[in-house]
């Protein structure tokens, strides 16, 4: 009789609501740093897509610089987002579409510094094709990687 009067007669259920609480917790956890793990992929798969598409430029005899050279890297470039975008979607637990958003998001950062940083180094057609691209790159990617998640 002590113990109910001090657990306000709800021991057991409020053991229970606590184990609830935990259980969530847990599940929540996993869930953000499957978000977080997905997203940092995503921006991996960026990096290692641009530095391929670099190293496949040179290999195949592009000359640095030029406008062949701009146009293929900027086509490295689409591919990549297209790429970081469809990994952020095809590895989130929930909330796809959140995912494609933040990646949309970090790459567009990454890109309006790139775009400031160079300046008028560049041709404008490279600077606005980098920038001009991300939202078709985002909605490609996004699309796709739900495609294939319906299907699978």
């Amino acid at each position: 009789m002590k113990n109910l009067r001090a657990t306000g007669g709800h021991g057991k259920m409020q053991s229970g609501r606590f184990a609830r609480v935990i259980v969530s917790l847990k599940h929540h956890s996993w869930l953000a740093l499957r978000s977080l793990l997905a997203i940092m992929l995503a921006l991996v798969v960026l990096v290692l897509i641009n530095l391929g598409g670099g190293a496949l430029a040179d290999l195949m005899g592009f000359p640095g610089g030029g406008e062949g050279r701009l146009a293929w890297d900027l086509g490295c470039f689409f591919l990549a987002g297209l790429l970081a975008v469809w990994t952020a979607v095809r590895l989130a637990s929930r909330a796809p579409l959140v995912h494609a958003a933040v990646v949309f998001g970090l790459i567009l950062a990454m890109d309006v510094v790139g775009v400031a940083q160079l300046g008028s180094d560049w041709p404008h057609w490279f600077s606005a094709g980098i920038l001009l691209t991300l939202p078709v790159q985002a909605f490609l990617g996004a699309r796709w990687a739900r495609r294939a998640s319906k299907s699978a």
